[in-house]
């Protein structure tokens, strides 16, 4: 069994999920975040969909809270992070594709051993916002600096929109989906991302308005 790595950005991401768990349904309605370029009905299934998967894993195993990243818009499922076997990928993947609402489901769930994951949860635990040296065993940069940066970069640029987009960095690959609304738009998130010390190389899920 894996040790369950007890870092800040655990510590976070709990305390995320129990929120939303325990958030009704209907304080996540249609005027939830009237900011983003959803529609209400899609904010409203974006959130339904979440909570049922998080809430099923849960029930299965607790890990799954803290290794599988789960990102949605407009019911596209993002799906990153690693678990330490093949069953427990399949697992996982079985308990998301259950809601037959999702349209589309993007899988980049990473299947890596044991000690791999414990090595990489302790960097993160050890560094957490600051880069990791470039001597480092396990990664060249942190994966919580990378996503810290993207957040602060795309959330002070003229023109971009950063609540129309999820993000993950994952071993330094950031995975990225939502919604431009123009294609200078979308261009000048990717090369903001890319740009970013330590990532080598990003996926995207960006699609245009």
């Amino acid at each position: 069994m894996i040790q369950v790595f007890r870092g800040w950005r655990s510590v976070f991401k709990t305390v995320s999920v129990c929120m939303l768990l325990a958030t009704p349904l209907a304080a996540c309605g249609p005027l939830q975040m009237p900011l983003e370029d959803r529609t209400g009905n899609d904010q409203w299934l974006d959130t339904q969909i979440k909570s049922g998967i998080l809430g099923a894993f849960s029930k299965v195993d607790h890990t799954y809270l803290m290794d599988v990243n789960v990102d949605i818009w407009k019911q596209e499922v993002m799906v990153t992070g690693m678990v330490d076997s093949k069953g427990k990928y399949y697992d996982v993947m079985s308990l998301i594709k259950q809601d037959k609402r999702i349209k589309t489901i993007h899988d980049h769930l990473e299947i890596a051993d044991a000690d791999a994951i414990k090595a990489y949860r302790d960097a993160e635990d050890t560094y957490g916002k600051n880069a990791v040296p470039a001597d480092s065993a396990t990664q060249s940069v942190s994966d919580v600096w990378i996503e810290s940066q993207i957040k602060a970069l795309l959330l002070a640029e003229k023109g971009v929109s950063s609540v129309n987009y999820r993000w993950q960095s994952v071993n330094n690959i950031v995975y990225i989906m939502g919604e431009a609304q123009t294609d200078p738009e979308l261009q000048k998130v990717l090369s903001i991302v890319r740009r970013i010390k330590g990532v080598q190389r990003v996926v995207s899920y960006i699609k245009l308005a």
